[in-house]
């Protein structure tokens, strides 16, 4: 076996109507609801301006979100699976909407708040959903392509939110950004109603106090996370730590189990749910730190920040497809892997941003949409592929959460370590100084992070057989 063998499966790139029109739908929902995800982070000084917020509230816009998100993902892939794929799509995309228009006209910060507690349950909804759609139409030929197309879309709305939030925000308004997406939405609805059948895996019953219990674990972990500076902060984190052993015992010995449990006994889909992980860890906090430097220490404004940013989106736009071809040729693992280690590349780098100049910071940026569009594809065909059909909405569930849960526990973080530097201050000049001591800390725990993925790919490839 070659270096990068590990498939006999030849390479086709030809779909057929339905297929396509599965790969367009999936692709157009992974790419808004990544956006949804990431656009905040360019529009946070003019929101923090307009509703007068403390770093705090403004790190919260976006966890209330993610939080959410996380917290119902896993019990909500049974229900989708036993009620229906399509019919939870088209729920998702409505809700989704009406969450969208709430933000739009939010009149405080608190309003703000619920309405994205809304989309991250909806967004939650459709990221279940898309990676079912393409695992059960797609054929097994075509499906390291259409999980690459549709993979490399959640990095580009991920890593170009900025970009083109930035241009609306400075143009229009930040309200505005929030209603061109409820209306861009409307084209899903339409090519959805061109999608004929529907997926059910009715065989797995649904555990409702299971679901509850997993709820109401996840928002402990989170908020206790967030709080760990105050004096609830750390009990609510040892409760949650204490209520997820329980959880996991109960659920050992029940036959009706809320988490698949029983995936995780295989090493590879724990190291590939893993590295998804820590991807989403580096990606979101590095544009999130990356945003802020470019327009508290640089001085630029939300329109050429976002210009700035775009070169790692453009760079995955073109790595992307030539990452989904490979991965439907070589091991999984080991692309994945050269990836992480290109992004470890990258997280040392901004280790020492204060001492980049521009053009050297925008390389960097390019290196990192080298390494995530070199990693998205073959990482999510690896880790979707490992179970049987019947388990796949579990597994499209579990791997939907790490990816919101890396990015959540890299926000969480930062939040922290910006409360004990700066404290829960306005943002503004003089606190530059603690934005840079922060972004040190986390870089640091991102490179960490990213070597230890890194040292698990490969260590996977060469110890267990395909």
């Amino acid at each position: 076996m070659g270096f990068l063998s590990g498939s006999n499966l030849k390479s086709n790139s030809k779909f057929s109507s339905k297929d396509l029109l599965v790969v367009v739908i999936a692709a157009l929902i992974q790419f808004i609801t990544s956006f949804i995800g990431s656009m905040i982070q360019v529009a946070l000084p003019l929101m923090s301006n307009d509703l007068n917020l403390t770093i705090e509230l403004a790190n919260w816009i976006s966890i209330s979100y993610m939080f959410a998100l996380i917290a119902v993902s896993i019990p909500l892939s049974r229900v989708i699976s036993h009620y229906g794929v399509k019919r939870f799509t088209i729920i998702g995309v409505i809700a989704l909407s009406i969450g969208l228009l709430m933000s739009a006209v939010a009149p405080d910060v608190y309003f703000l708040l619920f309405s994205r507690v809304i989309q991250g349950i909806s967004v939650a909804i459709l990221l279940i959903s898309i990676y079912m759609f393409v695992v059960n139409q797609i054929s097994e030929d075509n499906v390291g392509s259409a999980l690459g197309i549709v993979g490399s879309m959640g990095y580009i709305g991920m890593t170009s939110a900025p970009t083109i939030s930035g241009f609306v925000v400075y143009y229009l308004s930040w309200r505005l950004l929030f209603v061109l997406l409820a209306i861009a939405f409307i084209i899903e609805l339409l090519l959805l109603f061109r999608l004929d059948g529907e997926w059910k895996n009715e065989s797995k019953p649904i555990n409702k106090s299971g679901s509850f219990f997993y709820i109401l674990l996840m928002v402990l972990l989170v908020v206790g996370l967030t709080n760990i500076t105050r004096p609830f902060g750390v009990p609510l984190l040892i409760l949650s730590f204490i209520l997820f052993i329980v959880f996991v015992k109960v659920e050992i010995h029940n036959s009706n189990t809320t988490f698949n449990l029983n995936l995780f006994k295989d090493f590879k889909y724990v190291g590939g749910n893993y590295a998804a992980f820590i991807a989403y860890f580096i990606t979101f906090i590095s544009t999130y730190i990356l945003n802020f430097h470019l327009q508290y220490v640089f001085g630029f404004d939300s329109r050429i920040a976002g210009m700035i940013l775009l070169s790692t989106p453009l760079v995955m736009v073109l790595m992307s497809p030539v990452s989904g071809k490979l991965a439907d040729k070589y091991d999984n693992r080991v692309l994945a892997g050269i990836a992480m280690s290109i992004l470890l590349f990258v997280m040392l780098s901004l280790c020492f941003i204060e001492l980049l100049p521009l053009y050297l910071l925008i390389l960097v940026m390019i290196v990192q949409g080298i390494g995530h569009g070199l990693f998205s594809p073959p990482n999510n065909r690896y880790v979707l592929t490992l179970v049987d059909k019947d388990d796949l909405g579990d597994a499209s569930s579990i791997l939907t959460s790490s990816k919101e849960i890396g990015k959540t526990v890299s926000l969480s973080t930062y939040n922290v370590i910006c409360l004990i530097i700066i404290g829960n201050r306005a943002i503004g000049s003089d606190t530059i100084p603690g934005l840079i001591s922060s972004s040190h800390f986390i870089m640091a725990i991102a490179a960490v992070l990213t070597l230890s993925a890194a040292i698990l790919l490969f260590y996977s490839k060469y110890h267990y057989d395909d």
